[in-house]
């Protein structure tokens, strides 16, 4: 009889043990470079990093923005253009036509199948494209979210592309603010240069995580934004940022990218990345929401 109440005692202590939810959980910005319209190519690095990422334990991994599609060419040189947009001095256009995919479509279903077999939420940026029957077809710079049971439940429209090189191909997004309820807490997409805008819309959501995508393009390296002002504008809605911006594969005459980041709910870097060429994964660990 004592022998059947210890073992029932100890069934009832590891089932609690077993039920508890974890205080931190990991997270991973994954920096890279992609080359615009290498949709194959890109899906193939981006893979192999993410499969990465997870061996590292992490169970969130963010990818830089637009990163399966491209953003633009590594030596800022070409950019995607539509139809009679207005494009910039100095760029080559280059037609998204046959790069561009439909959400869902064949990328969202591939990152999610990876996000299922790695048990982990996964962002997927890309280049969409609209094309209802009838009409004109429209471009928005996406982040869609893919939760460890390979669902797409969350699907994200730049609201505010980045006049520079957008105006030539992305229409404002029209889908708003997206939220997901993890078991680690509510997290939330955002892409770039939303993030002077963005923060005060998802405000009444209260966040636990921002998911943030970066193409980062400054005239200098952008150490002072990633590491000081990106901290400082998050730190008044106390939520947590995985910022994951692209690199580049050698030295270029441009700045902005590398410094990818994590910051904490107190505007804390975390973790940064080291490098500027190349791949690299940055972790750290958060504390899950109360």
């Amino acid at each position: 009889m004592r022998a059947l109440l210890f073992l029932t005692a100890f069934s009832f202590a590891h089932m609690a043990r077993a039920d508890e939810k974890p205080k931190t959980v990991t997270v991973a910005a994954v920096q890279c470079s992609s080359d615009l319209g290498a949709v194959a190519a890109n899906t193939k690095k981006l893979t192999a990093l993410v499969r990465d990422a997870a061996k590292g334990g992490a169970k969130f991994v963010v990818l830089p923005e637009t990163a399966i599609t491209g953003y633009l060419s590594q030596d800022l040189k070409t950019n995607w253009h539509v139809g009679d947009m207005p494009i910039e001095p100095g760029f080559k256009g280059k037609d998204p036509k046959g790069f561009a995919e439909p959400v869902p479509g064949p990328s969202t279903k591939h990152f999610c199948a990876l996000a299922k077999e790695l048990n982990v939420y996964l962002t997927i940026p890309l280049l969409e494209v609209d094309a209802p029957k009838g009409k004109d077809p429209r471009y928005f710079n996406t982040v869609c979210l893919a939760n460890p049971k390979g669902e797409l439940v969350a699907h994200y429209r730049k609201l505010t592309p980045w006049p520079h090189p957008e105006k030539s191909w992305a229409t404002a997004g029209d889908r708003g603010v997206q939220t997901y309820d993890t078991e680690y807490g509510r997290v939330g997409l955002g892409i770039c240069f939303d993030i002077h805008t963005i923060l005060e819309k998802y405000e009444p959501h209260k966040l636990w995580c921002l998911l943030y995508p970066i193409a980062w393009v400054d005239g200098e390296h952008p150490a002072e934004w990633m590491l000081h002002k990106l901290p400082e504008r998050v730190k008044p809605f106390k939520h947590h940022l995985v910022g994951a911006n692209w690199s580049v594969d050698q030295k270029q005459t441009w700045r902005g990218y590398g410094f990818s980041v994590i910051v904490s709910n107190e505007g804390k870097v975390l973790a940064s990345a080291k490098s500027l060429y190349g791949s690299e994964i940055v972790y750290a660990e958060l504390p899950v929401a109360k």
